[in-house]
């Protein structure tokens, strides 16, 4: 039980900026943490619809998704949302896979990242506001939860392309399998509590967006980077919300 608390202390730590408790750090035990980074998901969903349901108290829906945003990106230091932005920059800007890298490992922020994170939040805010506010929370943790197992997935499946040190180098190891199939539960149990129509074509997206993107990055730069996983989690999220948007609307 201790072992488990301090893999998902690693969890917490490392891919969100909730306070964690102390930690007994090894490369080994971060690559394991990955079994409850749909946990982590799940506490920053609820973060985000928490903050939903006390802002409409007082202020239009409006207010209270561009507040939820806000909070969930708060909650995670927006590294999901940097991932996302690099991924644009270096792909967007590099034709070589050294070039490609080496703009995604910039810490300054270009056009194509700035773009693409503005469209991002744009587009999250205006799906959002179609989704009726109650099924806002849980429509928010099972969109966490769930497309945190996609970066899982993508690990497992590919290879880190990198090849000097850098901070997402524990991802260059796959996952046990106790590990893969721990995020697979935890990231589908949320699903139980939506539309079980929503699962049913969520399941075939989330398999389209790893082809592609796993396609297209091993043909650019051999493989995947931390940004990458940011990314994947980010397209996955944005998913998510259509998906579930379509099913309401359908079902309605």
């Amino acid at each position: 039980m201790k072992q488990q608390l301090n893999l998902f202390f690693h969890a917490l730590m490392f891919y969100s900026r909730i306070p964690a408790g102390k930690i007994d750090y090894s490369e080994e035990n971060l690559t394991k943490a990955f079994r409850y980074f749909p946990v982590v998901g799940i506490l920053v969903g609820a973060i985000g619809g928490g903050v939903f349901l006390l802002f409409r108290l007082i202020f239009p829906d409006a207010v209270g998704i561009a507040a939820a945003l806000a909070a969930m990106t708060l909650a995670t230091g927006a590294i999901h949302e940097d991932g996302f932005s690099d991924f644009f920059d270096g792909f967007g800007g590099g034709q070589t896979k050294e070039r490609i890298l080496a703009i995604m490992k910039d810490s300054t922020v270009g056009a194509y990242g700035v773009t693409a994170i503005v469209l991002l939040f744009l587009i999250k805010f205006s799906i959002l506001s179609a989704i009726s506010p109650a099924s806002m929370l849980p429509a928010l943790i099972a969109a966490h939860a769930s497309s945190r197992v996609m970066p899982v997935v993508l690990i497992n499946t590919s290879q880190y392309a990198r090849k000097e040190n850098s901070k997402a180098m524990h991802t260059r190891h796959r996952t046990d399998g106790v590990t893969f199939s721990l995020a697979l539960v935890f990231g589908a149990l949320p699903l139980l509590f939506i539309p079980w129509q929503t699962a049913v074509i969520l399941i075939p997206a989330y398999a389209l967006i790893w082809f592609l993107l796993k396609r297209y990055t091993e043909r650019k730069i051999g493989g995947f980077t931390g940004d990458v996983l940011g990314a994947m989690q980010q397209f996955s999220e944005l998913a998510f919300y259509l998906v579930f948007v379509g099913i309401q609307s359908v079902t309605l």
